[in-house]
């Protein structure tokens, strides 16, 4: 395709519209590289310092979319949003704005314009200072070309926003440390409160040491003082002691309570800061009279700093005047105050921390009182509570908590009588048992006395027998020894009247005689056996818990009378059939069969040497004799020794 074949293409594509639409689809746009400053930005030339244009950067970023010119003709003009943005009248006070340095002003020259020659308005500049940065011409159209005046101005536009509020604050510190000055030293309370404290340290003191006054720093130091218990100190002693006998020094707190927040004042810089405030006034009325804000002609055409300075000054001097008055009057209540309480005025240490010893004395004095006033509370709830327990003592008297510490029965616990009391119990159970073992051993040995016939055994002798049981067989002698005898028979009482009944009449006397020492004898050990009862009884019962009782006659329980007669009853019984069953292998007759106790029958009892029985009763003790048996000769029982009459 030739060169005029595509133009053609192309005019027919035109045509269409074709060519126009691409264009506009896809145009090709401009890259921006982001972060990099731009070419023409650059070019511009900065003269202040990079400190100064950061600060101003700072400063003035609210205003950062006005323009320059906007900026400069509010400053000029004295605007309200600038005059009320405290950031931006502090910056524009600043000594960078107010004493421009020689190389500023040597580079700034060219592009500055001279406002107080003839003619100002009309002159030109030797260089266009839209070649410089945005801050830069801010300072050359402001501070620069206002230098003649600017520090004068810029101060006395700031007053204008301040004086009232500094009035306000600097009157009121000097009023409060006036009026604490005179409750100090109008508060007798205070004084008496310190002449109290005086006289109890002199009392303290030896008498070579007794002092006529302290400094104040010695209150400090008195809560440091303890007593024998170090639970009180000195300086809860003496409130106490105001409080219960001069009550009407105690309200001294309440009238010096102004030294509390008259301490967060600092007295010299407070002399200083007035002092400043009617220095600033009468500086900014000499330039508004006879300085650089007397002569309009020199400021700036636009400026109407002496307007609005001169619609704030008269109320601004008769502050300054008050004021002074204030002043005067505080330094001088400040210092005859001081020198009251022994202070030295031209110290500055004590004119600084004076207030500073009587509100930490006055706080050590609440915190005395509260805990005081919280010790003698808790006094108060304990004898309340004495005394309505003694009211309940005296109501019920039997109640335990009526009763005193000294009537009140003891617990068995805190006295110790149960472990006594288990001690004994224990060390008695043995004992008794012992005994009880020791008694039986006895009656047995008491019973095996008696000659019985070898290889046969020990028959079972009567107990328990009533006193009023009486004897029916041969021999008088022998039945009125066993009617005389008082108890239970022993079993030497009944061999005897066995022996008796085998050897025949002849021997009665002495046999009876036997028999009834051998009763009397047995009484004495049915008594010892009754008490050893009585006590296994008692001691069984505090072990069970049961409580056995006795009855009247000092005899055991009926149960247990039964239980034993049981039990001899069954004893008995094995002890017949056992001799039975010996009796038939021996070939020998059998024994005249014992009744049991109660069954009243009679008894056949051998009588002398013809073999005839006599009949008994059988509530008195019968001992059967039989032949010996030739099968058990080897079988000999040792023979006692005789009984000493």
């Amino acid at each position: 395709m030739t060169a005029e074949e595509k133009e053609e293409k192309y005019q027919e594509l035109s045509n269409k519209g074709v060519l126009e639409e691409i264009e506009k689809l896809f145009m090709a746009k401009e890259i921006k590289v982001i972060g990099k400053k731009s070419g023409k930005k650059d070019d511009k030339k900065q003269i202040i310092s990079h400190d100064v244009m950061h600060n101003f950067q700072i400063s003035m970023a609210k205003f950062s979319a006005f323009t320059v010119e906007e900026v400069v003709q509010m400053i000029i003009q004295c605007d309200s949003k600038i005059l009320d943005d405290l950031v931006v009248m502090e910056f524009l006070q600043r000594n960078d704005f107010c004493d421009i340095p020689d190389n500023t002003a040597k580079l700034m020259a060219p592009y500055s314009k001279d406002w107080t020659g003839p003619n100002a308005s009309e002159s030109k500049r030797e260089q266009d200072p839209n070649e410089l940065t945005r801050e830069d011409q801010i300072y050359l159209y402001t501070a620069y070309e206002l230098h003649s005046y600017w520090k004068s101005r810029m101060r006395a536009l700031a007053l204008t926003r301040t004086y009232e509020a500094e009035y306000d604050e600097i009157s009121a510190k000097l009023l409060e440390v006036s009026r604490v000055s005179e409750s100090l030293r109008d508060s007798s309370s205070l004084i008496s409160v310190l002449g109290l404290i005086l006289d109890i340290g002199n009392f303290m003191n030896d008498a070579n040491k007794q002092a006529s006054g302290f400094k104040l720093s010695t209150l400090g130091r008195l809560g440091m003082l303890k007593d024998d218990k170090n639970e009180s100190t000195f300086a809860d002693i003496v409130e106490r002691i105001v409080r219960n006998q001069y009550s009407g020094w105690e309200g001294f707190t309440e009238e010096i309570s102004g030294v509390v927040t008259a301490q967060k004042i600092n007295v010299e810089l407070l002399q200083q800061d007035a002092k400043k405030y009617i220095d600033n006034i009468k500086n900014i009325q000499m330039s508004l009279d006879a300085g650089n804000l007397s002569d309009p002609s020199k400021f700036h055409p636009e400026d109407k700093v002496s307007i609005v300075v001169q619609r704030c000054m008269k109320e601004a001097r008769r502050k300054a005047e008050q004021l002074q008055v204030y002043l005067e009057d505080m330094q001088k209540s400040y210092d005859d105050i001081m020198a009251f309480y022994g202070e030295d005025p031209s110290d500055d240490s004590a004119r600084r921390d004076f207030f500073a010893k009587l509100a930490n004395f006055v706080q050590e004095w609440k915190k005395s009182r509260e805990k005081n006033t919280a010790l003698e509370e808790q006094h108060r709830r304990n004898e309340i509570s004495m005394r309505r327990k003694a009211s309940q003592q005296n109501l019920n008297p039997l109640s335990p908590s009526g009763l005193s510490d000294s009537d009140a029965p003891k617990s068995p616990a805190s006295t110790g009588a149960m472990d006594d009391l288990l001690q004994k119990l224990r060390a008695a159970k043995p004992e008794a048992r012992d005994q009880r073992d020791r008694r039986r051993r006895a009656r047995l040995k008491d019973r095996h006395q008696v000659r019985v016939a070898s290889g046969q055994k020990i028959p079972e002798l009567g107990i328990n027998v009533d006193n009023d049981a009486t004897s029916d067989g041969h021999g008088g002698s022998a039945g009125s020894g066993a009617a005389g005898g008082k108890g239970i028979a022993s079993a030497a009482s009944g061999s005897a009247e066995a022996e008796t009944s085998v050897q025949g009449g002849g021997s009665g006397g002495a046999a009876a005689a036997a028999a009834g020492g051998m009763m009397t004898g047995g009484t004495g050990s049915a008594s010892e056996t009754d008490i050893a009862d009585r006590a296994a009884a008692m001691l069984e019962g505090l072990q069970s818990g049961s409580g056995t009782t006795l009855n009247k006659d000092g005899s055991l329980s009926v149960r247990r009378r039964r239980e034993s007669a049981d039990t001899e009853r069954q004893r008995r019984r094995n002890r017949r059939q056992g001799v039975g069953s010996g009796a038939k292998d021996d070939g020998a007759a059998g024994p005249t069969p014992i009744l049991e106790e109660g069954d009243g029958a009679l008894v056949e009892v051998v009588d002398g040497e013809d073999g005839a029985r006599a009949p008994a009763k059988a509530d008195t003790p019968v001992t059967i004799v039989h032949p010996p048996s030739p099968e058990h000769t080897a079988r000999e029982l040792p023979t006692p020794p005789p009984d000493e009459e």
